[in-house]
């Protein structure tokens, strides 16, 4: 699975890779970016487009990656609760069999 999974990833970043150039001239061009809220008014420099491309690829990357770090603790503790609720219900079960009452056994004929 994790070769098939690493091909795709190649197969996909290739495609990306043609793809940047072949475009690479439309791609070069700045762009200007406004942020105009009230009284803010926010321009940014000039950059190529190709570099927003990758700045927001980048913060979107980052983004999943505290998002899924969240919910993997979230499942973590989740896991040692149960794990532990678990045991504690195990121990209480190996206790009521401990103190369990001999079954009568029939007398025999």
């Amino acid at each position: 699975m994790r070769f098939i999974k690493f091909i795709v990833i190649v197969l996909i970043f290739l495609f990306f890779m043609v793809f940047f150039v072949q475009n690479q001239a439309q791609l070069a061009t700045p762009v200007n970016l406004e942020f105009k809220l009230f009284t803010l008014d926010w321009q940014a420099q000039p950059l190529p487009f190709y570099l927003w491309v990758i700045v927001f690829m980048v913060l979107g990357a980052l983004c999943s990656a505290i998002i899924l770090g969240l919910d993997r603790i979230r499942v973590g503790l989740r896991y040692r609760s149960a794990n532990a609720r678990a045991n504690r219900l195990q121990a209480e079960l190996d206790a009521l069999k401990a103190k369990e009452i001999p079954s009568a056994t029939p007398p025999s004929a």
